[in-house]
């Protein structure tokens, strides 16, 4: 008779456990097929403007607190505010360009011409003011930084 109840205790262990296996199979079925949906379900254009504006803040916050110096990527600063002002349909002229990269000049330029160079941005004469270049994000800036912002949202 001992025995017996040993045998049904053990019976019963091994149902119970096997229900609280199904159970965290199911739960982790679900999280699975949740994170599956956001991987695939579109990021607006508009969550993906204010995760740039929040990087531009970061950044600028950052100088508070520590050396500029320490942080000093005038290249992505330009692309990631000519992220934001696509958006907008906002032509970026290169003094407002240098201002957003908080660098000297030279090198704002400088780095200018290398995104130029690199296809990620594109320059067209202001035509009210021959003096003045325009400066936007190509389609191929555009898409780059696009899907690094999407990237970093579905983390």
């Amino acid at each position: 008779m001992k025995d017996e109840s040993v045998a049904d205790l053990i019976k019963d262990l091994g149902s119970r456990l096997a229900a609280v296996s199904e159970e965290f199979t199911a739960r982790a079925s679900r999280v699975v097929d949740q994170r599956a949906e956001d991987a695939t379900s579109p990021i607006s254009e508009e969550m993906l403007v204010a995760r740039a504006k929040e990087i531009l803040a970061h950044r600028k916050l950052r100088r508070r607190f520590l050396p500029g110096e320490l942080f000093h990527e005038p290249a992505w600063d330009m692309l990631v505010a000519l992220f934001v002002s696509h958006r907008d349909h906002r032509p970026t002229n290169v003094k407002a360009l240098v201002a957003m990269a908080d660098a000297p000049v030279t090198t704002s330029q400088r780095w200018i011409e290398h995104l130029h160079k690199l296809k990620l941005i594109d320059r067209v004469n202001d035509p009210t003011d021959r003096r003045r270049i325009e400066i936007s994000l190509s389609a191929a800036g555009y898409d780059a930084v696009a899907g690094y912002l999407t990237a970093i949202a579905r983390r």
